[in-house]
Order: C-alpha cells, then sequence, then structure tokens
C-alpha cells in the first residue's frame, strides 16, 4: 500500500511541476490597456501616475527597456491615447487617419481602437496551447534538429501599445496588432521568428580587433534576420493577401537589397586591399542596412538561398554568418535574376574572418 501511494504521489507530483512549468502567454499588460481604454472612452484620463504604473508592469516594461523609449516620447504617447479614445474628438481624428503618415502614433493606436473586438476576441484564444505549439512548430522547420528544443522558462507577452515584435534576454514581446495582423497570414509565425532569434542561439563573435567590429556586426546580421525571416516574410509580402496592415515591402525598407549586397562585397575587398585600415564602423553598417537590424539585406539573401535549393544546407549551418554569405554566393550563381556576386577577394577576405573568429570548440572553418 506505501508502494502504491508513494508512486501515486510520485506522479501527482509530476503533473503538478509540469502543469506549473507549462509556458504560457502573458496577457496581463494587455488586460490593463483594456481597462485603460474603457475608461478613456466614456472621455476619462489617465494620469500621470497611472501611466507609470500601467508602464511598470513585467510585458510593457521588457518591450520600452528594448527599445529604448524616452520619457518624452512615451508622454506623448500617454497623450495621443488619451486624444484618440476620447469620443470629442472623432470628427477630427477621421480627418487625420486621412494622413496618417503626419499622424503615424495617433494611427497606430486608433487601430487598436477601430479594431478592438477582433483583437479581444483573438487575444482570447492565445492562451490555448495549440498557439504556442504553432510558434514551436513553425520555428522548428528553419532550425536543425538539435536545436528544435522548448523554451518553458522563457516569458511571452503580448501587449496593447505599439506595432511590433521582440525578443531579449527578458522575455519575447508581441504587441496585439502585429500578432493579430502577421496570425492571419499563417497562424503562429511573428512568435516563431522571435522564437527562432532565441533557439538558434546565436555566437557571440567579438573583434579582437577593432576594425573587425563592423564588418562581424553586419555578418552576423544579415544570417540572423534573414534565416528567421523565412519563417514569416514570404507570407507578409504576399500581393494576393488582403489585410489591414501598416507595411508593405518598400516600406519595411527592403528595398534597394541588391545594392547593399554590392556595398557589402566592396567594402570587405577594401578591407582585404589595405589590411584593415580602411574600414566601416557599426554605425555605419546600421545605416547601409536602413536601420534594419539585418532584414535588409538578410531576406532579400536567404530568399535567394532558399528558392535556389539550398535549405537544407542554410539549416544545417544556421549559426555559421561566414557560411551564409559563401552559401548565398553559390545560390546566386544559379539564379536566373543574375544577383550581385561576392568577388574572390570578398570572398578570400571573409576566409579570413572566418578564420580568425570561428574558433568555438567543434566549430571548423567552412571548405
Amino acid at each position: 500500500m506505501k508502494t502504491l501511494f508513494k508512486t501515486a504521489f510520485f506522479i501527482f507530483f509530476c503533473c503538478w511541476v509540469n502543469l506549473a512549468m507549462a509556458q504560457k502567454v502573458d496577457l496581463t499588460s494587455l488586460d490593463a490597456f483594456w481597462k485603460i481604454t474603457d475608461r478613456l472612452k466614456q472621455g476619462d484620463s489617465v494620469s500621470r501616475g497611472e501611466w507609470k504604473s500601467f508602464l511598470a508592469l513585467e510585458g510593457n516594461k521588457v518591450y520600452i527597456e528594448n527599445q529604448a523609449f524616452s520619457e518624452q516620447f512615451l508622454e506623448s504617447y500617454r497623450k495621443t491615447l488619451q486624444f484618440v479614445y476620447n469620443p470629442k474628438n472623432t470628427i477630427r481624428l477621421k480627418k487625420m487617419m486621412d494622413d496618417k503618415l503626419n499622424n503615424w502614433l495617433a494611427y497606430k493606436i486608433n487601430q487598436y481602437k477601430d479594431h478592438e473586438q477582433v483583437l479581444k476576441t483573438y487575444a482570447a484564444q492565445l492562451h490555448d496551447p495549440a498557439y504556442l505549439d504553432s510558434i514551436y512548430r513553425q520555428c522548428w522547420q528553419w532550425l536543425p534538429k538539435p536545436l528544435q528544443v522548448k523554451v518553458p522558462q522563457t516569458k511571452i507577452f503580448i501587449i496593447g501599445i505599439d506595432n511590433d515584435a521582440l525578443v531579449d534576454r527578458n522575455g519575447i514581446v508581441f504587441t496585439l496588432w502585429n500578432a493579430y495582423n502577421q496570425d492571419k497570414l499563417k497562424y503562429g509565425i511573428v512568435g516563431a521568428h522571435e522564437l527562432h532569434h532565441m533557439l538558434r542561439k546565436q555566437r557571440s563573435l567579438r573583434a579582437s580587433i577593432p576594425a573587425d567590429e563592423g564588418i562581424l556586426y553586419a555578418l552576423q546580421a544579415v544570417l540572423n534576420e534573414g534565416s528567421a525571416d523565412m519563417i514569416d516574410k514570404k507570407y507578409s509580402f504576399d500581393p494576393s493577401k488582403e489585410i489591414v496592415y501598416e507595411y508593405r515591402f518598400e516600406e519595411f525598407l527592403l528595398s534597394r537589397s541588391d545594392s547593399i549586397v554590392k556595398q557589402l562585397d566592396t567594402a570587405m575587398q577594401l578591407m582585404a586591399q589595405s589590411k584593415g585600415s580602411t574600414f566601416r564602423t557599426v554605425k555605419q553598417y546600421r545605416s547601409l542596412m536602413n536601420y534594419s537590424s539585418g532584414h535588409n539585406p538578410g531576406y532579400y539573401m536567404a530568399d535567394i538561398i532558399v528558392r535556389n535549393g539550398y535549405r537544407k544546407q542554410l539549416i544545417a549551418n544556421i549559426q555559421n554568418p561566414f557560411y551564409f554569405i559563401y552559401l548565398y554566393n553559390r545560390a546566386a550563381k544559379r539564379d536566373k535574376k543574375h544577383p550581385t556576386l561576392f568577388s574572390k577577394e570578398a570572398i578570400g577576405f571573409c576566409k579570413q574572418l572566418e578564420r580568425r573568429y570561428w574558433k568555438a570548440e567543434g566549430d571548423k572553418p567552412s571548405s
């Protein structure tokens, strides 16, 4: 009887631990957002103190700290939120929405107001385990087997401010408007993209030579975003899809990608020719890539790799930014659109960088 009791207790304990450890989507910040807007729709206001408490909620805090929003911007957000939801401003707001680019903050906030009921209905299903299952499934399709793991300790937040998605050491954050629109295209893709950044486990390649800092940043950025973009961007930029969404291809700053590849090639050639005395800084590479964090030209390069039959090779070498350049060149040579190729000199310099920095245990330079 004691043995039976111990066995039953052990099974119960394991089930309890699994339930306690089960990953969930945290909607605390979102629920607080709706409570604020319910008041604002009645003509009420939100004080600076209440706003500060709202922004301190964990999901909001992770997002704000990652984005490094200024106090001035956050105060402007509070005032604009009050304006958009106040029924007295309906006529004026409607006129402003005809010129959304000059009223961008009000436009983003108004999406939550105009689509409140459908957003609430959508958010209600995010507690369903099927949502997280979809996120993992979409993500794992672009990772090798050893990296296809779950991270139950990682917090996932849905918040009601702005329009973005991000991952950092404190968790993954989706804004509701972004997740809602992306999930209409393919269920779970925005979460899968952000989770990919975490599970890919990007190696930290720190420049031992100051001149290398910029190019190392650029090579790692294009792989980091380009590989994750294979999960969602083909759906996001599908012109056949009718979607109420702010961004399209050009607006996402993904234009002129081939020109950026050409400039990356030139930069590596110059570094090789000058033996490192001529180089670009991290700041200059960020500017070159349209401040896209590597989406441009990463998406463009990864798309060329995949559509020319090198998906398996990309996944197998998902952590190696140098291999990404070599693989792109192989694919570009086969591509019917004849994209820019990296020169022999640039490839040779890339191989030098690989020998210098790809030294982790088990990591051998690519052939």
